[in-house]
């Protein structure tokens, strides 16, 4: 009589085996469905930052085309003010250019924009090899440093204060992607 008792349990151990496999699976599944969508948001999220990015730089670069003319008026002003009227155009012009060159940031513009492009890429269509992360991680280094070469050639009058404004707003639209950054597997 002992036999058909362990017949009778190993039955009960399939059976629950197969409920516990079932239930495990099932879970399993749900979890999967959740990641993807998680993942699905995550992805817009990080796509609607880096369109903000862009946003911003474009806003800085349409800000900077008017800068050369503005930085002439003030310094010919200034030296007017300082030397009279006899401050010859020539020398007026070539130190403009010289704070021009100084303040230009359109070579950090555009960096950024390639950069903020990178991302967008590498999003929509990931690496092999399980380097993502680190590609990530790269690019928005490379931003953030465009953002504040930006911040430092920048003076803190008129359009600059302008500039100054939206260059912050994008090292806080990186920071922001750094964070969700750090939640993708």
């Amino acid at each position: 009589t002992v036999m058909p008792a362990t017949i009778a349990g190993d039955a009960q151990i399939e059976e629950l085996d197969g409920l516990l496999f079932t239930a495990l699976g099932q879970a399993l599944d749900a979890l999967d469905k959740m990641r993807c969508h998680e993942g699905e948001v995550l992805c817009q999220e990080l796509l609607n930052r880096s369109a903000a990015l862009d946003t911003l730089a474009d806003r800085i670069e349409g800000l900077r085309e008017g800068a050369d003319r503005r930085i002439f008026d003030r310094l010919k002003q200034r030296i007017t003010e300082l030397a009279g009227q006899s401050a010859a155009p020539e020398r007026i012009a070539q130190e403009a250019a010289i704070l021009a060159e100084r303040g230009d940031v359109s070579e950090e513009i555009q960096r950024l924009k390639s950069h903020v492009g990178q991302f967008r890429d590498t999003l929509k269509a990931p690496p092999d090899g399980g380097e993502t992360g680190k590609r990530f991680d790269f690019l928005l280094q490379e931003m953030n440093r465009e953002a504040n070469t930006i911040l430092s050639k920048t003076a803190g009058d008129g359009a600059g204060l302008e500039i100054t404004d939206l260059a912050i707003q994008a090292k806080a639209e990186i920071e922001k992607l750094r964070e969700q950054v750090q939640n993708l597997q």
